[in-house]
């Protein structure tokens, strides 16, 4: 029985990869591989199929089995909401990174679930379980029990070797990041404290003599935070490309899958940007 189940999830998760990936890259008019792993899966679509299933086609009572569309849509609303904000809240938390925002929707909750797109999940659960998952159950009840057995573990074998290298890559990738922005700051404080005692210093003494003290105060702040602004820019940049041209073709392959990810802190984002612009750029020519 688990060896079934877990072929059906495996199933339910590739095409929800194929429904993502097909949807985004419409959206977006490129080549979109969505999804957390490196394979054609996506493991959040296949466990709330695969639930659904379950709840109202398997467990042996009538009140679910013969549940209304309205039962359907209001359970697949409900426990889509549920996991699709717990997965977001999850990722984050482990890997500082989302793989979806609904920040730029309406009735958004902290940009991890869209009350419009669970109401879609709702209606898609209709869809799912009336017409999707009974031929797939019917097309799998004719695979002999062993071969199921054999089936779930070469899947099993493939999705946690999936697993396994992208949560190496992700926690790589993370340390890496981190240690390219301690650079950073630490190249900042230098060429700041430099640049503040050798010219800065120099030309508010000149406006100094022709002005108001306050005045050559505010000059200064002024100054002062657009050369920070720029050094910080040219440093990340250098950094991040330094970082690129000394990976391995891997590691680059990991920054792409990687860096369409939606990141919460903004100099992660900012250094990912210029990564892929760098990567993007080299390309072409």
């Amino acid at each position: 029985m688990l060896s079934k189940y877990f072929v059906l999830f495996i199933i339910y998760s590739f095409l929800g990869w194929i429904y993502e990936t097909c949807y985004c890259t419409i959206r977006e008019k490129s080549w979109q591989n969505r999804g957390f792993l490196y394979g054609p899966c996506i493991p959040l679509y296949g466990v709330g199929a695969t639930l659904a299933q379950i709840i109202f086609i398997d467990l042996p009572f009538d009140t679910l089995q013969n549940a209304s569309y309205f039962s359907i849509f209001l359970g697949c609303s409900i426990g889509s909401f549920f996991l699709e904000y717990s997965t977001s809240y999850i990722l984050e938390k482990k890997f500082h990174a989302r793989w979806w925002d609904y920040s730029d929707m309406p009735l958004n909750i902290n940009g991890r679930v869209c009350l419009i797109f669970t109401a879609c999940f709702g209606i898609a659960g209709i869809i799912v379980t009336q017409f999707i998952i009974p031929p797939i159950v019917n097309s799998i009840s004719y695979i002999p029990q062993n071969l199921i057995e054999l089936i779930a573990l070469v899947f099993m074998f493939l999705f946690g070797m999936d697993m396994a290298l992208t949560v190496s890559a992700l926690t790589t990738f993370a340390k890496d990041f981190e240690r390219i922005n301690e650079q950073i700051n630490n190249q900042m404080a230098e060429r700041i404290e430099t640049w503040q005692a050798n010219r800065v210093e120099a030309k508010v003494a000149k406006i100094e003599k022709a002005a108001v003290r306050k005045e050559a105060a505010f000059v200064k702040i002024e100054l002062t935070a657009e050369k920070i602004a720029e050094i910080k820019e040219q440093i990340s940049t250098e950094a991040v490309k330094q970082w690129i041209l000394n990976a391995t073709e891997t590691q680059r392959g990991q920054f792409r899958h990687i860096a369409k990810f939606t990141h919460p802190v903004a100099s992660t984002k900012a250094l990912l940007d210029k990564g892929s612009e760098f990567l993007r750029n080299k390309r072409s020519s």
